[in-house]
């Protein structure tokens, strides 16, 4: 076993079930004992018709990353003014910093968004930066690819494959979304100071890390981290499969700042977090623009 490689143990995803339009695999990061930072949260969702209403965002990053068997754009608007589609394929990365309100909903008949909904929280040292949000096409993601692996390198880098894109993030972040055909395998280094959550989308996983080996079914995830006393800087993760998996890896510099959170606002302190409230409550966080519905 390597003492400076941690692993958590296997988590289920919490079913979340809002009306009859939206329902998710649902993880938090005090599930994996603080070895997923910086992911604050996890949906795996499907959604068929508009189910929030807009609501604001402070100290994360929003991330929408559409699967490409999604069914019709998930429709992006903002309080920065910035309103389109994230096609199936593609990534939207909202940097909400002191704060700014969003919706994303399917627009049109018979949509069926199958996507992933990640809070990544930015440093103390970002939290009050002004909010941005950087779009990414389906066609400008990479792909690593061999004998039966697809990797679509959605943002960082892995096995000398880079996105681009990743430099206009606040932070290094790594979004892999991974396929194995039957009796295939992949392999992933984790940098040292980073950690990682591995969550399987569909079919089964066996992973090997650090000695450590986990077992993962569809909707399970576990955290790995890479502490920063290892000698060596990288530490490879290991990903089999016998009948095949789709799965996505999520990884960062963990950050080892205290959280304080309310819904969709994740601040350090207490105090930080009601200022931001009530920020939001006097309209510092900018105003959101709808379409108006065409009468017939």
């Amino acid at each position: 076993m390597d003492k400076f490689v941690r692993v958590s143990h296997v988590v289920a995803g919490h079913d979340l079930t809002i009306g009859e339009a939206f329902w998710a695999k649902h993880f938090e990061e005090r599930s994996f004992d603080g070895l997923i930072d910086p992911v604050v949260m996890l949906d795996h969702f499907h959604m068929t018709s508009s189910t929030f209403a807009a609501h604001p965002h402070a100290g994360i990053s929003a991330v929408t990353y559409v699967f490409e068997d999604a069914i019709g754009a998930h429709v992006n608007y903002d309080s920065l003014g910035n309103q389109g589609p994230i096609n199936p394929g593609a990534l939207h990365w909202f940097a909400a910093g002191r704060g700014a309100v969003h919706t994303e909903q399917p627009e049109g008949e018979e949509q069926h968004v199958h996507a992933l909904q990640i809070f990544v929280n930015l440093p103390a040292s970002k939290k009050f930066n002004a909010p941005y949000a950087v779009h990414v096409e389906p066609h400008e993601i990479p792909e690593f690819k061999a004998p039966g692996v697809r990797v679509r390198v959605a943002s960082g880098s892995s096995n000398g494959v880079s996105a681009a894109h990743s430099a206009q993030l606040p932070e290094p972040f790594t979004l892999l979304d991974a396929f194995l055909s039957r009796s295939s395998a992949f392999s992933h280094e984790l940098l040292r100071g980073w950690s990682g959550m591995i969550y399987a989308v569909s079919g089964a996983l066996r992973i090997e890390v650090g000695g450590e080996v986990r077992q993962l079914m569809a909707g399970e995830a576990l955290g790995v981290a890479l502490d920063k006393g290892a000698a060596d800087s990288a530490a490879a993760i290991r990903f089999f499969s016998d009948e095949g998996c789709h799965f996505v890896v999520l990884s960062g510099p963990a950050l080892n700042e205290p959280i304080a959170k309310h819904g969709p606002l994740v601040m350090n302190t207490r105090e930080q977090l009601e200022d931001r409230i009530r920020a939001f409550q006097n309209g510092e966080f900018g105003q959101l623009v709808m379409p108006q519905p065409v009468e017939q």
